[in-house]
């Protein structure tokens, strides 16, 4: 049986995925996961707090795939252009489904509404989660490429959001004269372009599953 703190978590989860933060109190959030309305504070300390949990749990940020552990599994990978290209692959993917998974989109509306309306806990999410892991993409990018400038490797670490977020944003207008199967099949080659582009750029073979 889940504790207090999953139930929490989850009602919060749906809750402000579907509504956004302003338009959710605590006492709703008690209310959709039938606890005591003190147990938001003894677990969470507040309802930023708990909102703060939402996001890291809708970004996966606890379980990302980083560079280091595919090096883990091969040291070597980075030391040919198809290995290289592989990394792209595989950490960009990875970042893809843990942000976007479109077989859960509650995880995409929670994330569309914070990065279009920020909640007051946007610069706490900014420094604690998003920096980090824009920060990560950035240092990878210069283990591509060493010579590389800063904004040349800020530009490509955020291309993957650039690119999906806008079709995103526009998911209820695109399904609606389009239908629900385009857009799933939109999703999925919107990030198959955007790694593929992401490995142009750096002058790397694209591997055959993505051509």
């Amino acid at each position: 049986m889940a504790d207090t703190r999953e139930i929490l978590l989850e009602a919060a989860c749906r809750l402000f995925a579907e509504h956004g933060f302003d338009n959710v109190s605590t006492r709703m959030i008690a209310q959709e996961a039938k606890v005591n309305l003190g147990s938001i504070h003894y677990h969470f300390g507040s309802k930023e707090g708990l909102y703060f949990e939402t996001f890291r749990i809708a970004i996966n940020a606890d379980s990302p795939l980083t560079i280091e552990k595919l090096l883990e599994v091969d040291p070597t990978l980075l030391t040919t252009p198809e290995g290289k290209s592989y990394a792209i692959h595989r950490l960009t993917y990875d970042y893809y489904n843990r942000h976007y998974n479109i077989h859960e989109k509650w995880k995409r509306q929670l994330i569309l509404r914070e990065l279009y309306h920020p909640s007051p806990v946007y610069q706490k999410l900014v420094d604690e989660v998003l920096k980090i892991e824009l920060q990560r993409m950035i240092d990878f990018y210069f283990m591509l490429d060493p010579n590389a400038s800063l904004v040349d490797a800020f530009v490509w670490a955020s291309y993957p959001d650039t690119q999906v977020t806008y079709y995103l944003k526009a998911e209820s207008s695109i399904t609606q004269y389009s239908g629900q199967d385009f857009m799933d099949n939109l999703n999925r080659n919107i990030i198959k372009f955007t790694i593929r582009m992401m490995i142009m750029s750096l002058g790397l073979p694209v591997p055959n599953l993505l051509k």
